[in-house]
């Protein structure tokens, strides 16, 4: 992930008293029997979930939280889940019956409001966790299969992006961990670093977004200031603007994006690519020797770009032949990665592109937000007659792209400065 984890729209009731089930499940987790996974939903999880503990209220215990709650509950569990990255508690009761499960979740949304507390049939489940937020809680709901999963969702953007015409990658997200620190204690230390690390960029009058026409149905973008001007150039359009506001000296624009994403993760019906999108350049060394050997020894036998693309993602998995590693949002370059063997998303992500044009597939990178976690940077390639399909090398292609990932930056060159001077505020605006 490129940024530190967000509450994309923390509850008010996170400030409040805890209801009366969370208190009584904190409470009495230690008492609890650890069996595996105690409930049917936490079967077979979906890739990037992960059960790290799960423990049942002895029955005595139980029916007293149900008298507590106005309910028959027959089992009660506490269990710690990791959704992508982010922990978060889930507390499920299975009621007697669905009348029951009805008055039961009655009591509990009270104070404890959806998406933070979910029924289905005889099963209320309540989130619980310091950090949690309505994007990881609804996440959670779908991937658990507590909620259906949505076709399509088009999420609404507010993001506060620097108008960067030349970055060092590495600094990034130091520079972001920086404003937010300032935010929250204001202090001379803080400013004086700031000052210091924005001098490794080059700031102008221009922020660079992905082509909106990309998706299956056109994003719509605005922006504070608004733009003098804008040029596109095929996946991507450059905007340009007069006066900015800056923060600490950094020039800024506030974009407000609408962006529709599905779970396919492709535009169909996409025009042939420009045979640039296999070339080499300075971020992307698809010509180097040592690259363009392994690409073919990776991809030896396959002979459509799906299957190539399907070998180069396998051969990312994290923890084969590369570590998820290191400093959080770094970019080393391609090179330094192949040869330390770790590194974070915008690694994986440039490593896919390179060796991808190394074996002939048309690709380009694209960058935004993974919905319910932090920034992300993944990748697209052109699958023969079916258009531009996302992936995400992060994972080695078992998390698919589809309904969490935000897209709102692509480079077709690897140039793709991405720097926020404040954490973004998104939301689910409408699903299908």
């Amino acid at each position: 992930m490129l940024l530190p984890l967000i509450d994309e729209s923390k509850p008010a009731s996170d400030k409040s008293t805890p209801p009366i089930a969370s208190v009584l499940v904190l409470a009495l987790a230690s008492t609890g029997k650890s069996a595996g996974p105690t409930e049917p939903f936490f079967g077979e999880l979906a890739p990037g979930l992960f059960l790290k503990s799960s423990s049942e209220i002895p029955s005595k215990q139980t029916k007293a939280i149900g008298k507590k709650l106005g309910g028959n509950v027959e089992r009660l569990t506490n269990s710690i889940l990791q959704v992508h990255g982010r922990p978060i508690q889930v507390n499920a009761i299975t009621a007697a019956d669905e009348a029951n499960a009805k008055a039961i979740h009655a009591v509990l949304s009270k104070t404890k409001p959806y998406p933070f507390c979910v029924r289905r049939d005889r099963v209320v489940v309540e989130y619980v966790g310091r950090d949690i937020d309505a994007a990881l809680a609804t996440k959670t709901s779908y991937e658990l299969g507590l909620l259906e999963k949505p076709d399509s969702v088009r999420y609404r953007v507010i993001a506060e992006l620097a108008t960067v015409e030349k970055a060092d990658y590495m600094a990034c997200n130091p520079l972001l961990n920086l404003f937010l620190a300032l935010r929250n204690d204001p202090n001379e230390d803080a400013i004086r670093q700031i000052d210091e690390l924005s001098k490794r960029f080059k700031f102008g009058r221009r922020l660079v977004l992905r082509n909106p026409k990309l998706g299956n149905e056109s994003a719509a973008y605005r922006f504070q200031p608004p733009t003098t001007g804008a040029d596109e150039t095929g996946a991507a359009v450059s905007y340009s603007f007069g006066q900015l506001p800056n923060r600490q000296g950094v020039p800024y624009v506030t974009a407000t994006m609408e962006i529709t994403v599905d779970g396919t993760g492709l535009r169909e019906n996409a025009g042939a690519p420009a045979k640039a999108l296999t070339a080499a350049t300075p971020f992307w060394p698809a010509d180097d020797p040592a690259v363009t050997a392994l690409a073919r020894q990776i991809t030896e036998g396959k002979t459509t770009n799906g299957a190539k693309a399907v070998a180069i993602l396998e051969w990312l998995a994290p923890g084969k032949n590369l570590k998820y590693s290191g400093q959080i949002g770094s970019r080393w370059g391609v090179r330094k990665v192949l040869e330390q063997k770790f590194g974070h998303c915008w690694d994986f992500a440039d490593c896919f592109v390179t060796l991808a044009r190394a074996a002939g597939v048309p690709s380009r990178q694209v960058a935004g937000w993974f919905y319910g976690s932090s920034g992300h940077v993944w990748a697209e390639f052109y699958r023969e007659g079916k258009g531009w399909q996302q992936v995400d090398a992060t994972g080695g292609g078992q998390l698919r792209c589809g309904i969490y990932h935000i897209a709102y930056f692509t480079s077709e060159d690897g140039e793709m400065p991405v720097l926020y001077v404040s954490m973004p505020r998104i939301e689910a605006v409408q699903t299908k």
